[in-house]
């Protein structure tokens, strides 16, 4: 009897030393051409919920390595993956953030731009945000101890944007407060001028200073981000240039070719170049379909594309990929990459093929990002090489491309 109590003491604090190994220690990023796991639910805490099956609202890195997450509210993970809630989103519809010059968070809400700085108070960065902060309706506008109890602020902002434009050829220049963002006003990203990279469910906008210019509507049929459903489209990004990418419809099909459309700052609107073929690739492009886009950086994008495991031949499998562990679902198996397209040619950068769709990933080690044992996150995000992955899944992966 005491020889069984000793082994149940073991593996109790072996467990108990298994799920605080992580926490708030120092993080090492995988190599080049490696991936691991960054966070698990277990190393998050803060009310920050990663068993929440659902694709991101949106994550940003900052220049200082940390990881925003926007789970209807807004969390930071620290370099060394403390999990702190920087704001509570309280009456806001969310959706999008994107980091600005001055360390601040840039959030998309319902009719406009919300700027959130390091003490989690919000104020009014473009539009009309609903509710308006301060308003008292937005319980919620404040910042976050990493306990989950966020405190109370007021926030300020007006949405006059006096301002001009940032003078982007082919729009014509009118505040948000005006034209009016239609659904969520969604931030891209940030061009190397500073201007902010915007979508909402009918345009692509550019704002600066406060002031909103539309590049171009969107065509009819195009991703609609604010539809009340649970089919969301593919989430767009943009580049340092200033590049909007986006896949039209609710429910792109397999393809990736003549899918992704650009739209430059002088509203010029192409289809991004997919070759026929693929080194690592089997199959080609075709059988894809596009799960979510992050800009690079530079002037290309990064797509997450997943195919049917179960309809994909045996030819096509990864040779020796390791067997995925933990809890899966009655979905069938996914083959799921990770491409970079950038001036016509493509490459893969990550690459996970599971027999079933695998909500847990009990990896511990660093590992070929070609060869990943678990499923790929749905979301991603990208800053100076290092890839990040969250969503859908129980964990948020790290892959550094460069």
């Amino acid at each position: 009897m005491a020889a069984v109590l000793l082994l149940v003491l073991v593996a109790v604090v072996a467990v108990v030393k298994y799920r605080e190994r992580d926490k708030g220690s120092p993080y090492v990023p995988p190599r080049t051409g490696q991936a691991s796991i960054l966070l698990t639910p277990d190393q998050a805490g803060s009310g920050l919920d990663l068993n929440t099956i659902r694709a991101d609202d949106g994550m940003a890195f900052a220049p200082d390595g940390s990881l925003y997450l926007l789970r209807t509210d807004l969390f930071k993970v620290s370099p060394d993956r403390v999990v702190t809630r920087v704001w509570r989103a309280g009456g806001y519809t969310t959706g999008g953030l994107t980091v600005l010059a001055d360390g601040a968070v840039a959030v998309g809400v319902r009719g406009g731009l919300l700027r959130i700085d390091a003490h989690g108070k919000a104020s009014v960065l473009a539009g009309s945000p609903a509710p308006a902060p301060g308003s008292g309706t937005a319980a919620g506008d404040g910042s976050g101890d990493g306990s989950g109890k966020g405190s109370s602020g007021s926030g300020s902002g007006s949405s006059s944007g006096s301002s001009s434009g940032d003078g982007s050829a082919g729009g014509s220049t009118a505040t948000g407060a005006t034209t009016g963002f239609t659904g969520v006003a969604r931030p891209l990203g940030t061009r190397s001028d500073g201007a902010l990279v915007v979508q909402d469910d009918s345009a692509v906008w550019t704002v600066a200073n406060g002031a909103a210019a539309k590049v171009r509507d969107t065509p009819g049929g195009a991703s609609s981000l604010d539809d009340g459903t649970d089919t969301r489209a593919v989430r767009p990004t943009a580049d340092a240039d200033g590049d909007a990418y986006f896949v039209p419809g609710a429910d792109p099909a397999p393809g990736l070719a003549h899918r992704i459309t650009r739209v430059t700052p002088a509203g010029r609107q192409t289809q991004v170049a997919v070759p026929a073929t693929i080194p690592g690739l089997p199959g080609g492009p075709d059988r894809l379909t596009v799960r979510s886009l992050a800009g690079d950086g530079a002037d290309g994008v990064y797509v997450d594309a997943v195919a049917d495991a179960a309809g994909t031949s045996t030819s096509t499998a990864s040779a020796g990929a390791p067997t995925p562990t933990g809890t899966a679902t009655a979905t069938a198996g996914l083959d799921d990459y990770v491409l970079h397209l950038h001036g016509g040619k493509a490459s893969v950068v990550a690459h996970s093929r599971t027999a079933a769709h695998v909500l847990d990933c009990t990896l511990q080690h660093a590992v070929s990002a070609l060869q990943l044992p678990c499923a790929l996150p749905a979301g991603m995000a990208y800053r100076d090489g290092r890839l990040a992955l969250d969503g859908m899944v129980h964990y948020t992966l790290e892959v550094t491309v460069t």
